[in-house]
This record gives C-alpha cells, sequence and structure tokens, in this order.
C-alpha cells in the first residue's frame, strides 16, 4: 500500500490569474458563502475584485506561502520514510490531483484549530474524491504541549526582551453567525492563548485581535485595529497565532496595512513576529503527528 503524507492549507496567488482563481474557488466553498450568495458572489465579486486586490499582493512579491511550504516539507523529508506533498483548498496542487497514485493518505491540516471555514472544509474536499482510499485527517491540535513548546520558543527566539511589549495575538476573524451555528474556532483560540499566556507570562499583557473580516456583516471581536489602538506610546508584538505558515494575511495585511495603522495610533514600536514556517522543530513534529 503506497501512503502519502500531504500538508494542507488555503492557497495564495503568484500571478494576477491565481489570485482570480483563488477567489472563484474560495467563494465557491459553501463553508465561506452560504445559501444562494454561492451561486452569484463567485461569478460577480472576484471579477471586479481581483485587480485590486493583486497590487497589494505585488507589494509583497506574490504570496510566500508555497515557499515556506516547500521548505518545511524538505525539512520533514529528513525525518519521514514515506513521500511528502501539499495541497492548496483554493489553487493548486489540489488533492485530487496529487493523490492519484496513492491508496493510504495521512492530510494535516495546517490549521492548528477547528473551523467549519478551514478544517470542515477540507473534509469536505475529501468526501468530493468519492474514493475507497484509505484518507486521514489529522487537525485540532493546538493543545499539545510538544506543539505549545516549539510556539514558545519560535517566539522568544524572536523577541529577547518580552518584558518591554505587549504581546497580541492576531487571528484571522470569522463571521459572528458562523460562530452561533455552533463553529469551535474562537473558543479554540482563546483556549490556546490561555495555554501560551502560562508558558510565557514576561509580557507586560497579552490580548486577542481578530483581523481579515470583508464586507457589512458582523464578525467575531476584538477586531485587531481596536486592541492596537490601546497602545498608544506602548510597544507592540504581534503574533499570528492560527497560521502555521507566513501568507499574505501576515506578510502584507499585519506587516504593511496594520503597521500603518499602528502608526497612526501612536504606537512606539510595532513588530509582526514570523510564523513557524520551516522551523526543523515543527518539521519533526508534523512527522511525528503521521505516526499517531
Amino acid at each position: 500500500m503506497r501512503k502519502l503524507v500531504v500538508l494542507s492549507n488555503m492557497g495564495g496567488a503568484r500571478t494576477p490569474d491565481e489570485l482570480k482563481n483563488f477567489l472563484i474557488n474560495m467563494f465557491k466553498d459553501k463553508r465561506i458563502s452560504p445559501g444562494f450568495w454561492r451561486y452569484i458572489i463567485p461569478y460577480t465579486l472576484p471579477y471586479f475584485r481581483y485587480k485590486k486586490v493583486w497590487k497589494n499582493y505585488k507589494k509583497i512579491g506574490g504570496s510566500n506561502i508555497y515557499k515556506w511550504t516547500e521548505k518545511l516539507i524538505q525539512n520533514m523529508e529528513s525525518f519521514s520514510d514515506y513521500p511528502i506533498n501539499y495541497s492548496m483548498r483554493y489553487t493548486r496542487p489540489h488533492l485530487k490531483d496529487i493523490s492519484k497514485n496513492f491508496d493510504h493518505i495521512l492530510i494535516i491540516s495546517l490549521y492548528p484549530h477547528f473551523s467549519s471555514t478551514t478544517v470542515q472544509s477540507i473534509i469536505d474536499e475529501v468526501e468530493q474524491l468519492n474514493s475507497s482510499k484509505n484518507i486521514k485527517i489529522v487537525h485540532s491540535y493546538y493543545k499539545d504541549m510538544e506543539f505549545n513548546n516549539i510556539i514558545d520558543k519560535s517566539i522568544r527566539d524572536q523577541i529577547s526582551n518580552p518584558q518591554d511589549y505587549h504581546l497580541v495575538f492576531s487571528a484571522h476573524g470569522i463571521p459572528k453567525y458562523i460562530s452561533k451555528k455552533g463553529d469551535p474556532y474562537r473558543k479554540q483560540i482563546e483556549e490556546h492563548i490561555e495555554i501560551l499566556k502560562k508558558m510565557i507570562p514576561e509580557f507586560r499583557s497579552i490580548s486577542l485581535g481578530f483581523q481579515s473580516r470583508l464586507g457589512p456583516i458582523k464578525w467575531e471581536r476584538p477586531y485587531l485595529e481596536e486592541v492596537l489602538k490601546q497602545f498608544k506610546n506602548q510597544k507592540v508584538i504581534i503574533y499570528p497565532i492560527s497560521f502555521l505558515i507566513d501568507n499574505s494575511e501576515t506578510d502584507y495585511e499585519l506587516k504593511i496595512e496594520y503597521a500603518q495603522r499602528a502608526k497612526n495610533y501612536g504606537i512606539k514600536e510595532y513588530k509582526v513576529l514570523a510564523c513557524l514556517n520551516d522551523d526543523k522543530r515543527l518539521a519533526e513534529y508534523l512527522i511525528k503527528l503521521t505516526k499517531i
């Protein structure tokens, strides 16, 4: 039986056409666009929006999610006897294309928390394969202390004087109505932060802010900008808790858009820490997850 390990993530854009396809595929996802909107938004909004959004992507040279994922896989391969690949939910490569020649597939979600908009969407993708393959999905490992020790060490590697800073964990937002349907994402994020608070108590304060909202509907609060406004004349560190790999939400939104907002709010110093990316400690940990 041929086994394949797959790292699963959302995807990103390296070209304008790839961005357009990303937006179309994302808004076609029933976990993102509910009801009849799924039959309207994918065929309207992406075509009007992608050129404007691409201007932002150009500022960071396109999404770095592929570069970091490929480097992570290279590090994982030194600990693994199985082939490792990655699939993207909304851009290539897709799971159906990379899994053709394998009987046993173990998918590791690169989202450490469960949400219907992320992990459940991956589960949907697996079900759409309509396959007799043996497929297992590993997710929701945010409570694992080995994983949290890696985050702890990564934060400490990047900041030598935490007592001078307020630490804000930034999480990708989700619409409020999704939480009301029972989505556990917010609760898991809050549980995760409580775990990390006990591990890194040196910061002046530790808080949560949600980023990346879109449209007129209500999203989970507090919004990141609401949190930042509290720290005028203070030093602030941002850690993107909901991502393992840097992407446009970290490289552009946090490091450029929110950096400008922080300046406008009078924040003395604003710094965004890197995600775990190709950290060898993460690579070894993910390989251990394949043995569960």
